[in-house]
């Protein structure tokens, strides 16, 4: 049975052994994962999750974080009120990477599928209205058949400020079947924790 394990599940050993199996031609994602991704959990920066398949083998990973974004900057972009001046809570992704002979299984989409139900959930407990991901060039394309609308890129930047809205508490209970696809999400990768937190929805 496939399923996502959170980093702070693995003792610095384990970790140590399946990381010299993590292949990935992006240099910043490799070296996140292989160098700095166990001391930022440690350190309660970000939030590393991998996709583990049937047979305990590790094809991807995804961090998140807590982060903020100007409703000026997104006004029209998501559904937040125009009069709403302060900052926007979201959850952001920070790295998203297939590892190398992995991709174009769906692996990606799954794991964003994940996050969603994580930024649900941070809704519930402290407030969440959007997702975000600074994409970079290669990643656009991807993201954008996600539903994640470009708001901008910077001239020296590499990379283009992407967002997406997320369903307002008043929606998720009018739509009692996006919780119970998100029940039957966690249910198929051995997400039981956050079954019985989407069950207080």
């Amino acid at each position: 049975m496939p399923k996502i394990v959170s980093l702070s599940s693995l003792s610095r050993s384990k970790y140590d052994k399946l990381k010299k199996k993590f292949s990935c031609t992006n240099e910043d994602l490799h070296t996140h994962i292989k160098q700095f991704a166990y001391n930022h959990q440690k350190e309660g920066l970000f939030q590393t999750y991998f996709f583990v398949d049937d047979e305990e083998n590790y094809l991807a990973y995804i961090s998140v974080a807590i982060a903020t974004i100007e409703n000026t900057d997104v006004q029209d972009k998501i559904d937040i009120p125009k009069s709403i001046k302060y900052s926007i809570p979201s959850l952001k992704v920070t790295r998203l990477c297939v590892f190398d002979g992995n991709h174009r299984r769906g692996i990606g989409q799954i794991l964003m599928a994940f996050v969603n139900i994580l930024a649900v959930i941070q809704q519930n407990k402290i407030g969440c209205r959007a997702i975000i991901v600074d994409s970079k060039d290669e990643a656009i394309k991807f993201y954008e058949n996600m539903g994640f609308i470009e708001i901008n890129k910077e001239e020296s930047s590499k990379t283009t400020f992407m967002v997406i809205d997320i369903l307002k508490p008043s929606e998720l209970k009018e739509s009692n079947g996006t919780i119970l696809g998100m029940k039957d999400f966690c249910e198929e990768y051995n997400l039981n924790e956050l079954i019985a937190i989407l069950d207080k929805l």
